[in-house]
């Protein structure tokens, strides 16, 4: 009788344990949200603003352009500039270059909605040279991409440094101040966002840096964005970026200076 009131528990027990509860999460829908990107730099052909909509979770994270957009960049001389559609969401000024010292309002009209922001264009530092450097880390010697350039004096400068490799951008966010290297020759090293073998350089790769100053309200932009957008520690929950757009958008307006080298490494 004790060998079968066993059996029968053991069966019990196999029983509830097989039978598994199918839970359907209801991941919550916000509110859609414009996303304004916009950048204007002080070489020709860079003045771009993509204009595209927040998704749900489970929609494809594609670019969803918005067309009919009045998108314009007055300076503050007071000269307009109005951006042209080339494509869906995709607004553009090849003529417009950028000035640095001067201060650029952006303005964008859509659907009822206006949406603006201010930036200035900071004064132009000279990027001295990016060369390639051996360095030994926590998963062994890894050739590394490193920039040099002089900040100049008297805090206020705000840095962002945009690498590709082989032509595919390396979506790592890197920016810096010079609360810490205030009127020193820097060497930044530039780390890639995953630390695997696919990120390693190898002999013979192309990398392009681009190298930007920007004013205070967008390095406060990307530092939210490497910082907080993603989370950081077990605890916490992804955040939007700090933006310096008006008007209830997410995203940016940069007006940055931008010098690129190319280097193929050895």
């Amino acid at each position: 009788m004790k060998t079968f009131n066993f059996i029968l528990i053991i069966l019990a027990v196999f029983l509830i344990s097989s039978c598994e509860d199918v839970i359907e999460l209801n991941l919550e829908t916000g509110a859609e949200k414009y996303v304004v990107e916009a950048n204007l730099s002080d070489s020709l052909g860079t003045c771009k603003v993509l204009i595209s909509k927040t998704k749900s979770f489970n929609t494809p994270n594609d670019f969803a352009g918005q067309s009919g957009a009045r998108v314009t960049i007055t300076d503050s001389r007071g000269n307009v500039s109005s951006l042209a559609e080339i494509s869906p969401g995709i607004y553009q000024a090849p003529a417009l270059k950028g000035v640095p010292g001067l201060t650029y309002n952006l303005r964008v009209e859509i659907d009822g909605n206006v949406f603006t922001a201010v930036s200035k264009m900071p004064p132009l530092v000279k990027l001295e040279d990016v060369y390639i450097k051996e360095l030994l880390i926590f998963d062994g010697v890894r050739k590394m991409t490193h920039v040099r350039f002089t900040d100049p004096a008297g805090k206020g400068n705000y840095y962002r440094f945009v690498e590709y490799r082989n032509g595919v951008y390396n979506k790592a966010v890197s920016v810096i101040n010079d609360d810490l290297i205030d009127g020193n020759l820097v060497n930044q090293l530039l780390a890639p966002r995953e630390f695997d073998d696919e990120s390693k350089l190898q002999v013979g790769d192309k990398v392009k840096v681009d190298f930007l100053t920007i004013d205070a309200p967008v390095y406060k932009y990307w530092f939210s964005v490497e910082s907080g957008a993603q989370g950081e520690g077990e605890t916490s929950a992804p955040i939007n970026p700090v933006t310096n757009l008006n008007g209830g958008a997410l995203g940016y307006f940069s007006a940055h200076t931008i010098q690129s080298r190319e280097i193929i490494v050895n």
